[in-house]
């Protein structure tokens, strides 16, 4: 009883101090006249609590993180033997309120670019304020509003990473109907490092049950997925990803093995995005 009411009391500050934040960036945007006036770079960027979404609530580390990630995705893509000027159409599959792919979009110049998302606020700011790219509200679990083979170029960030077993076999046969045949997904996990990260302390979460990560190292064969625990606090965190949510890791020998089901995995790129999760390269073979 003491443990959980410690978790609650942690959850609760840190919902409030979250919410103090968001209310004091709103008074200064009102005062200053709106968002995007003086973001970096000149950057329109979203208000806190939907780049909070993103785990970058900082304006700074919202425009360079979306502009690193473009950049890993980049090359996840060439080593699948794909040059980003060529690709045709491009989705950003979990797109939140558009991290990344305005920098895809800049240099993909040819490329129909289009984003869809749970998250309904998000998907609303960014069709409001970046109407060059095509967005669309998602549901949770399939089927996507896309025609089979809509795309030759599909990535997501911090989807796979967080989803249970089943449902993500159901994406990635989804995600296999609209790539193109020869088509590239790059799709980003938690690997065997991030869990030593939350099995070491250096990394931790209060939206998962006591004690989750007092296991040993990742298998290479494994697959571990830990169930958030929702609650008042958090809910508004996660609009729209339904119960089968949380956090979720990947051993390289499952991605290989489990994935070719629906995907080929070309290559495993550790800890690509953000220093954090692992880019898992795939392509659609036939």
């Amino acid at each position: 009883m003491t443990r959980t009411c410690e978790t609650r009391g942690r959850l609760a500050i840190g919902w409030a101090i979250k919410r103090a934040r968001e209310l004091l960036e709103a008074l200064w945007a009102w005062v200053a006249g709106g968002f995007g006036a003086s973001s970096p770079g000149n950057e329109v960027i979203p208000p806190r609590r939907l780049r909070a979404r993103t785990g970058a609530p900082g304006a700074a580390d919202f425009v360079a993180g979306g502009r690193d990630a473009a950049h890993q995705l980049v090359l996840g893509l060439e080593s699948a033997g794909k040059e980003v000027g060529t690709v045709r159409a491009v989705l950003d599959f979990g797109c939140g309120s558009g991290r990344v792919l305005p920098h895809i979009a800049a240099l993909a110049p040819k490329a129909r670019c289009f984003g869809c998302d749970v998250d309904q606020g998000a998907i609303a700011w960014a069709d409001r304020h970046r109407p060059e790219l095509s967005w669309a509200v998602s549901a949770s679990q399939p089927l996507l509003p896309f025609r089979a083979e809509s795309f030759d170029l599909v990535y997501s960030i911090s989807v796979f990473s967080h989803l249970d077993e089943a449902l993500q076999d159901r994406w990635l046969e989804e995600l296999r109907r609209i790539l193109v045949p020869g088509g590239v997904a790059l799709l980003s996990v938690h690997g065997a490092s991030a869990l030593d990260e939350f099995r070491s302390g250096r990394a931790s979460t209060s939206w998962c049950r006591s004690g989750a990560f007092a296991r040993g190292p990742l298998g290479a064969g494994e697959f571990v997925f830990e169930r958030y625990v929702l609650s008042v606090w958090n809910r508004s965190d996660l609009p729209g990803v339904g119960s089968r949510y949380g956090l979720t890791f990947h051993g390289a020998e499952y991605l290989r093995h489990h994935w070719s089901d629906w995907l080929e995995v070309v290559a495993v790129r550790e800890r690509a995005i953000s220093g954090w999760q692992d880019l898992v390269v795939c392509r659609r073979i036939g």
